[in-house]
């Protein structure tokens, strides 16, 4: 499932949010992480959003496409 830019964003400020302001050091560790893993997200999101197509996406979509026509092919062969 591919998340929006904005949701991640939101997210990314959440965690930073959390990573500032929690009384707990390893809370704020952890927090820290995943606002900078958000952000990543996020980055690739706006891109995807922009209409950049990545390499994984167009082999993902060739992988699904070679499952489908071998799902047709074994269809045909069960006739």
């Amino acid at each position: 499932m591919r998340v929006k830019a904005s949701t991640c964003r939101e997210q990314e400020a959440r965690q930073l949010d959390l990573a500032a302001n929690d009384p707990l050091l390893s809370r704020r560790k952890v927090a820290a992480a995943a606002a900078k893993a958000w952000g990543i997200e996020a980055i690739q999101a706006e891109k995807r959003e922009a209409g950049h197509e990545s390499p994984r996406d167009k082999l993902d979509a060739e992988i699904t496409r070679e499952f489908a026509e071998e799902d047709q092919a074994d269809q045909r062969e069960g006739e």
